[in-house]
């Protein structure tokens, strides 16, 4: 009995480790697919580095850092994500960026171009998470446009996924555009974003009745910024203001302190935004791992009470 007591300190101890270092591992391979706030680059090497204006513009990103999914410390991040892209190019409406207006691929087409180099076949899936933050360009585009139209789209994006069999999916809402300095509080904008997000809800409840094998997670980046420019807790001196303003190419204006700011430009984060986003993003997925480890803890543990039970016999 003594050596019991003396072991289940010790087991406990071997089990939150073992927990750890299942949480840190979820996945080996992220995919990526969105617009301007997830680039790393690609519209950089569209426009042969033209745009964005580097400097001040980090490395081709829309911001002055590290975007957040640079953030997330995974090692093999594959990233088809292209500044002002929207979801569909051929049956919505297009993107364009930079002062050439150079159409870049919607999402749709970034996953064809993905899957046209990709032998699924030879992914391992259960390890692959891809992830698809569509926020929202075609509103700004196309005032025509409705909520119910843009999620349609969506929808048949994550199709164009499923059908070849992915297992893990992230989708990342629409931020509250309307407060970004350059939307001066549009309600109208205020409406289709609510819209589209509470859309997306109840497509994806719809898509896992049928896809039950499937994790398909909303994260709500929406409400992350919205607590972050109601949060007069946070260092964050300037929630309204853009750091710096750049027209035709030319810097007009430029702040001395980014980290000091939410917005770097009038649609755009600072890269210490991109650091929390990153942050609230691990979480999220950890969590994920957290709720399948929950379930084999107990078995695992005991388990562990049963050898070394046997052990004490012996």
């Amino acid at each position: 009995m003594y050596l019991m007591k003396f072991y289940i300190p010790i087991l406990i101890i071997l089990i939150d480790h073992v927990q750890t270092f299942y949480l840190k591992c979820p996945f080996d391979t992220i995919v990526t697919f969105g617009d301007s706030h997830t680039d790393t680059g690609n519209v950089y090497n569209l426009t042969e580095h033209h745009w964005p204006l580097v400097p001040p513009y980090y490395q081709g990103r829309f911001t002055n850092g590290p975007v957040w999914i640079e953030k997330l410390n995974v090692s093999n991040i594959i990233n088809y994500a292209y500044g002002d892209a929207t979801i569909d190019n051929d049956n919505l409406v297009a993107g364009f960026t930079g002062p050439n207006r150079t159409i870049v691929p919607g999402i749709r087409q970034q996953i064809v171009d993905y899957l046209t180099v990709t032998d699924i076949s030879k992914i391992d899936l259960s390890t692959t998470l891809y992830i698809i933050w569509a926020s929202g360009n075609e509103y700004l585009i196309d005032s025509s446009l409705s909520a119910d139209t843009v999620i349609t789209s969506l929808i048949a994006a994550i199709y164009d996924l499923l059908v070849v069999g992915i297992q893990n999916l992230i989708l990342i809402n629409v931020p509250p555009i309307q407060s970004f300095p350059g939307a001066n509080n549009d309600s109208r904008l205020n409406i289709l974003i609510n819209q589209h997000n509470n859309y997306l809800v109840i497509n994806i409840s719809e898509i896992l009745a049928d896809y039950t094998t499937v994790s398909i997670r909303i994260f709500d980046v929406y409400s992350l910024i919205t607590d972050i420019l109601s949060n007069n807790s946070m260092y964050i001196l300037n929630k309204t203001d853009k750091c710096w303003n750049i027209l035709d190419n030319h810097i007009i204006s430029q702040c001395k302190n980014p980290d000091g700011y939410v917005f770097i430009d009038d649609y755009h984060f600072t890269s210490v935004i991109h650091q929390v986003i990153a942050n609230n993003i691990k979480q999220f997925i950890l969590s994920s791992a957290l709720k399948n480890f929950s379930s084999s803890k107990f078995y695992i543990f005991i388990c562990i009470i049963i050898f070394f039970k046997t052990k004490l016999q012996i």
